[in-house]
C-alpha cells in the first residue's frame, strides 16, 4: 500500500513543481524601454516627446507608448502615435495615429 501511495505522489509532486515554475516565469514583463523600442518601429515622424505607461486594453496588460511630434501651432499637423504593446509577449496589440 505504501509503495502504491508513493507512486501516485511522485507524479503529482512533479506536476505541482512544473506548474509553479511555469506560473513564476509568466509573471515577467518586458521593460518600458523594450516596449518603446518595439513601438518606435511604427513611427513615421520625429517625436518631441515619448511616454509609456502600464494600462489595460480590453483586459490585456499592455504598455501604452505615446509619441508626440510638432503641435499644430508650430506648423505641425498635430502628430501623435499611440502604440499598445503586450507587457508579457512584446506583441503589438493596437496602433492609433492622428
Amino acid at each position: 500500500m505504501k509503495k502504491t501511495f508513493g507512486l501516485l505522489i511522485l507524479p503529482l509532486l512533479a506536476l505541482l513543481i512544473l506548474t509553479a515554475c511555469a506560473s513564476g516565469s509568466s509573471g515577467e514583463e518586458i521593460s518600458k524601454e523594450r516596449a518603446i523600442e518595439i513601438a518606435r518601429e511604427h513611427l513615421q515622424f520625429e517625436p518631441r516627446s515619448t511616454e509609456a505607461e502600464k494600462v489595460m486594453d480590453e483586459g490585456r496588460a499592455v504598455w501604452q507608448v505615446t509619441f508626440r511630434g510638432r503641435p499644430p501651432e508650430e506648423g505641425g499637423i498635430g502628430e501623435v502615435l499611440i502604440v499598445n504593446i503586450d507587457r508579457k509577449t512584446g506583441e503589438m496589440v493596437s496602433i492609433a495615429m492622428s
